[in-house]
């Protein structure tokens, strides 16, 4: 009896590993069967592909379980298929066009992460990118930047200064809390007494301006500019009477352009005699009253707040905050002002004189973009915009000349980006007379 029981028992071991490879069978071949999915290819920029560019592209299935890879070629439309086992795949597209040197001119990319293949049939669409190669494409930069003004009726005037900003990326950016500033240092004069302090991790502002919302009321699309001018009207059309050496004469702003199409202006308010377009909102203003910088020619400090200057003295550049509220801007400036203490002993000419003020002093590691501006004349005397965020300079040749500072153009299919190597020697060149913003201009 008992050698029975042990027959019965091993028999019934066996039969138990039986049910349970047989079960484990099963399992496998559900879930290592394959499955025929259509993979389609669209791009995030219209116009920026053609049938050619997108033929004969690449796409990279890796299966997350064992990292095999599947390869699936695109036709002239986009579409491809590939059987693929079902699981959780990323997928991938990174291919590089070359211009006629033989060197990187256009990167297509896709990625996608985490895509479930679960079915026959199954669609997938995938968010196809286009951006030429010597562009940074992280964030938003400046494509042209007027502050050289011009010659009115002869007058030296520079009323219509204005900055373009470029999202050169392949996704959605926000510009709430993008912010211009300028430098606090003249780039034609010695280091100011603070210089040191500061440079290069910081650098100081006398002021800034922010576009307003909360983090998501201004999307900006990809490959997409908005204008910021510091008067959103139609300069062109400005006729007025003005006295010049006690006589009254009429001045028509025959070098000036419209810029009531702008998507935001600058305001000083009524104090300032400035003009402000009700139909144009206005961005946030900062100014730090103890700013001031020192021009070494009359051997004064001169107070200082945001404002282009004509001949590139003060050169610009941008930052982003959390987003533009002005509870959230008010706390940047407090989380980034810094004191500054400073005695003077006396001279035979001058008495004793103490400093002690608080600067506004932006991290280096938040400024997006900027361009080290001057003139010919000047030169850069000292540097101020970091070389790790601009290398290279951009000089207007004079005072009032209606010289543009514009990024060179970069075609991608039929859509304009901008070359951006952190060299503005290099990427910007200049152009006579500045654009016109008028109302409606992105649809013509």
């Amino acid at each position: 009896m008992n050698k029975f029981l042990h027959f019965i028992l091993a028999l019934g071991l066996v039969g138990s590993t039986v049910l349970c490879s047989c079960s484990d069978d099963e399992k496998k071949e559900v879930t290592e069967q394959k499955v025929l999915v259509k993979f389609s290819a669209k791009p995030v920029i219209e116009d920026t592909f053609d049938a050619d560019m997108i033929k004969g592209l690449n796409a990279v299935f890796t299966n997350m379980r064992n990292q095999d890879t599947t390869h699936c070629i695109l036709d002239a439309t986009g579409i491809g298929t590939a059987n693929l086992y079902m699981g959780t795949y990323n997928i991938s597209i990174e291919e590089k066009i070359l211009d006629a040197s033989g060197a990187d001119s256009i990167y297509i990319s896709v990625k996608m992460e985490n895509i479930s293949v679960n079915q026959n049939g199954q669609e997938i669409e995938g968010n196809l990118s286009a951006l030429p190669a010597n562009g940074n494409g992280s964030n938003f930069i400046f494509s042209e930047i007027f502050f050289n003004g011009e010659q009115n009726t002869g007058l030296m005037m520079h009323p219509d200064q204005y900055m373009v900003i470029f999202n050169p990326t392949a996704e959605i950016l926000y510009a709430d809390g993008l912010s211009i500033a300028v430098a606090n240092q003249l780039t034609w004069a010695p280091k100011e007494l603070w210089y040191d302090q500061f440079y290069p991790d910081k650098v100081p502002v006398p002021g800034f301006i922010t576009i307003p919302g909360n983090g998501t009321e201004h999307p900006v699309n990809p490959g997409e500019k908005l204008v910021i001018a510091f008067t959103a009207i139609d300069h062109s059309a400005i006729v007025e009477e003005m006295e010049i050496n006690g006589e009254i004469k009429i001045i028509g702003y025959d070098h000036a352009v419209d810029l009531s199409g702008a998507d935001f202006e600058i305001y000083y308010g009524p104090d300032a005699n400035d003009v402000d377009n009700p139909e144009v909102p206005n961005v946030l203003l900062s100014e730090n009253g103890d700013a001031y910088f020192t021009n070494p020619s009359a051997g004064k400090r001169y107070s200082v707040g945001f404002s282009f200057q004509p001949r590139g003295y003060f050169a610009p550049f941008m930052f982003k905050i959390e987003n533009g509220e002005k509870a959230t801007i008010e706390k940047f400036i407090a989380d980034n002002s810094v004191p500054f203490y400073h005695e003077i002993p006396a001279t035979s000419e001058t008495p004793a004189e103490t400093i002690d003020v608080k600067l506004w002093a932006i991290p280096t590691s938040l400024i997006l973009d900027g361009v080290q501006t001057s003139d010919v004349p000047q030169d850069i005397v000292t540097r101020t915009i970091p070389e790790s965020v601009d290398r290279g300079k951009f000089l207007v040749t004079g005072c009032h000349r209606q010289e543009l500072a514009i990024r060179k153009p970069k075609m991608v299919g039929e859509q304009t980006f901008y070359q951006d190597t952190n060299n503005s020697s290099d990427d910007f060149i200049m152009q006579k007379g500045q654009n016109a913003f008028p109302v409606g201009w992105r649809n013509k």
